[in-house]
């Protein structure tokens, strides 16, 4: 499994998402997300059905083959992950732990959590702006 069809069906496991945003999630073109779709499909992992409210768009599900190797792919990124963070050292440990918010923003598609503003530069000698 690729990381563009994981995170393709991780979108769809977890919400209906639009073609668009699928394409933003998995950081692909649009068309480059039709023929991602169209390979899911094919392997049958996804299933494509015809909205009933709006049978323009399609709405995505996994099929149950789809949720078992979703599972999988889950399991083994997760042991894997999970033997590479045993070697840390506590530095090593907290900067992940700094940068994981982005991580997991990029992964899902969403906005980065905002950082905080620097804090204002330190005046000179206690001189306000103008003085001499």
């Amino acid at each position: 499994m690729t990381v563009p069809q994981y995170l393709a069906m991780r979108a769809i496991a977890s919400e209906s998402v639009s073609g668009s945003e699928l394409a933003r999630r998995t950081g692909v073109s649009g068309p480059a997300v039709s023929q991602l779709l169209a390979g899911l499909v094919d392997a049958g992992l996804v299933q494509r059905r015809a909205m009933e409210n709006d049978r323009r768009r399609q709405e995505l599900a996994l099929t149950p083959g789809g949720r078992r190797a979703f599972k999988s792919a889950q399991a083994l990124l997760r042991d894997r992950l999970g033997a590479l963070l045993v070697e840390l050292s506590g530095p090593e440990a907290d900067a992940l732990s700094r940068v994981l918010p982005q991580v997991e923003a990029a992964l899902s598609g969403t906005a980065p959590p905002r950082r905080p503003p620097p804090p204002p530069p330190p005046h000179a000698h206690g001189r306000g702006p103008g003085r001499r």
